[in-house]
């Protein structure tokens, strides 16, 4: 790549843990694909997006990494529960798994993010922030009653815990077959940045 390349690139908090990614997989097993057209996530690819930056020149990646080296944060666990939608029940575009404990900290810890990163120019969202890692895309919808069933039947279903410690830049390939995620960087909770 060409430092004058542009890099397609989010920041992310990862599902790593293989016995999660299982469970998340008979999640989606579960999905009603014959009332709705949808796209599963690749187990490799599930991860909660703390901001997505789209098309960024590999400077301004550098100048984001400098703005949040000396992020301080402890290392905190998370439940991963309940399948959700956006953007309504009725009209699902994304399926996702939910927080389910410690989602102010998860909150709090994206604030962080983006108070350091506003410097910059990045401004927050203004909808308000929802902890989710998206399983699933959905391309039209064929029976709306049945996924509204669907989804309402996999409301409660619990994964498992987590320990976020680490926050990732991920760089995003667009290809035929789906993304590919690579990590540029990390930020560690224990302050040893890589």
């Amino acid at each position: 790549m060409e430092l004058s390349d542009s890099v397609r690139a989010f920041l992310s908090i990862d599902i790593e843990d293989e016995d999660l990614l299982s469970r998340i997989n008979q999640v989606q097993s579960k999905l009603d694909q014959d009332a709705a057209k949808m796209k599963l996530m690749s187990q490799e690819n599930i991860h909660f997006t703390l901001k997505f930056f789209g098309d960024t020149n590999p400077g301004r990646l550098d100048e984001i990494k400098k703005s949040l080296e000396d992020l301080s944060f402890q290392p905190f666990r998370i439940g991963l529960e309940g399948v959700g939608v956006f953007p309504a029940l009725r009209r699902p575009r994304i399926i996702w798994i939910g927080v389910s404990n410690n989602s102010e900290k998860f909150k709090h810890l994206k604030r962080m993010v983006d108070d350091r990163i506003r410097k910059l120019g990045y401004k927050p969202e203004r909808r308000k922030y929802t902890p989710h890692a998206t399983i699933a895309r959905v391309r039209h919808v064929r029976n709306k009653r049945d996924i509204v069933s669907c989804i309402d039947g996999l409301s409660g279903v619990t994964i498992g815990e987590m320990i976020i410690d680490s926050i990732k830049m991920k760089k995003s390939t667009l290809t035929s077959s789906g993304p590919i995620y690579d990590t540029l960087w990390a930020i560690e909770s224990s302050r040893e940045n890589r």
